[in-house]
C-alpha cells in the first residue's frame, strides 16, 4: 500500500467552502439573534438589530480573511511549468497575429 502525504491545512475546495459557511454564516446568525433579542427588550427596533448585524458581518469578514489565509500559507502558487509558459507564448502570437490580420484587412 503506498504511503499517502500528509494532508495540509485546508484540504479540497468543498471543506474551504464549508470552513467559510461557517464564519459568516454563525456570527450573522447570531447577531441577528442577539440584535432582535436586545431591540425587542429595549424597544429601540431597528437600531441595535442593525448595528448588531454590521458587528456580526465584521466578525464574519474577519474570519472569512483568517481560513483564507491559512489556506494561502499551507497552499503557495506553485511556479509555472515550461508546458504552461510555452502554451502562454502560443497564445500571445496567435494573439498578435490576429491582430496583424485584422489591421492589414485580411481578416475581411
Amino acid at each position: 500500500m503506498p504511503e499517502r502525504a500528509p494532508r495540509s491545512y485546508g484540504g479540497d475546495l468543498l471543506t474551504i467552502g464549508f470552513q467559510i459557511a461557517i464564519v459568516v454564516g454563525i456570527p450573522l446568525l447570531a447577531a441577528a439573534f442577539v440584535g432582535d433579542a436586545l431591540d425587542r427588550q429595549l424597544g429601540t427596533t431597528p437600531t441595535l438589530g442593525l448595528v448588531s448585524i454590521l458587528l456580526g458581518l465584521a466578525i464574519a469578514g474577519l474570519g472569512t480573511f483568517v481560513v483564507l489565509r491559512r489556506y494561502l500559507a499551507a497552499n503557495p502558487d506553485q511556479p509555472a511549468s515550461e508546458k504552461a509558459r510555452e502554451a502562454g507564448r502560443a497564445w500571445d502570437r496567435e494573439i498578435q497575429e490576429r491582430e496583424r490580420k485584422r489591421e492589414s484587412g485580411e481578416d475581411e
